[in-house]
């Protein structure tokens, strides 16, 4: 019985050891975990454009909203790709009908100025041109 605790302890502390040692090292991903994207990819901008432009539809408000910045992007590969974002958005100086937000400034004045953080979940099959927005929550 003391033997096999005493066995225990070493085999625990072999493995606190091994994961100290390794733990410098990167682990390998897990196949279809989220990993972390850059702002600056390709689908993701699209997968984010998309949101935009949906929130934006779904909207009461009279300014179209676009992007003040990306606080965190992952793409998971499932049966196509998922991109889980969460962005800072506010309001610009340009109305609905205007389609290229990208060019319209924010509001200035404090009453007009609407700043909200979003997580949206886009799902997309690029093979099949399909997209979808499985999630859209701002507050």
């Amino acid at each position: 019985m003391e033997a096999a605790r005493g066995w225990l302890v070493a085999a625990a502390a072999a493995v606190l050891l091994a994961g100290a040692v390794l733990g410098s090292q990167e682990l390998p991903r897990l196949l279809g975990a989220p990993m972390d994207v850059t702002d600056n990819d390709e689908g993701l901008q699209r997968a984010l454009h998309f949101a935009m432009a949906q929130y934006n539809k779904a909207s009461n408000d009279k300014y179209s909203s676009r992007v003040v910045r990306i606080i965190s992007a992952k793409r998971q590969i499932v049966s196509g790709v998922k991109y889980i974002m969460e962005v800072e958005i506010g309001r610009t100086n340009c109305t609905k009908s205007v389609t290229d937000v990208q060019g319209c400034a924010f509001h200035d004045a404090p009453e007009m100025a609407k700043h909200v953080t979003c997580n949206f979940v886009v799902y997309t099959v690029p093979w099949l041109n399909q997209i979808r927005l499985l999630k859209n929550i701002c507050q």
